[in-house]
């Protein structure tokens, strides 16, 4: 099967379904922590713990989505996610700064035998955001890189460069 010979309502399936992957958990994190309180302790550590698992789905939109635009060649969208994907990174650079102090103040209000299960969690919740940081970074950085480097040629044949085979 060649790149050309599919349909374009299976691609435009494939970029809802990845769409649906990014929006669905977001809103569900939002709307569980609803109303928004960033100044109150306590809810920001809410917000940041659940928000931690809710990571992976929709960075696997966003990997769907920029492996369907490599594949069909559509540079504008895999510029686009290329820019979200950075713009998330600095979010999550954020968080994984902030997190951190949250969750030590956060300890410090709990008695001391609640402590070590606190830091656990902290621990863990950490690691997956540092982890979803490095994929987001390296996706954005990759998909911009891609999509520069292809100057928005649909179709255009690879030069062969300097040394090439004979078939």
């Amino acid at each position: 099967m060649t790149r050309s010979s599919v349909s374009p309502w299976a691609v435009r399936g494939l970029y809802l379904f990845a769409l649906v992957l990014v929006a669905s958990p977001l809103i569900d994190l939002f709307s569980t922590a609803w109303p928004l309180r960033p100044g109150d302790l306590s809810w920001r550590y809410g917000f940041f713990g659940l928000g931690a698992g809710y990571l992976n789905t929709p960075i696997l939109g966003l990997v769907l989505g920029a492996g369907i635009a490599l594949w069909q060649e559509h540079t504008a969208v895999l510029r686009t996610l290329g820019i979200l994907s950075v713009a998330v990174g600095f979010v999550l650079l954020l968080v994984s700064g902030i997190w951190p102090l949250d969750f030590l103040q956060i300890r410090g209000l709990r008695p001391p035998e609640q402590q070590a299960g606190i830091i656990t969690g902290g621990v863990i919740q950490e690691i997956k955001y540092l982890g979803a940081l490095l994929v987001v970074g390296l996706l954005g950085l990759g998909a911009l890189g891609t999509a520069k480097g292809s100057g928005g040629r649909r179709g255009a044949p690879e030069s062969p460069g300097i040394v090439s085979r004979s078939r």
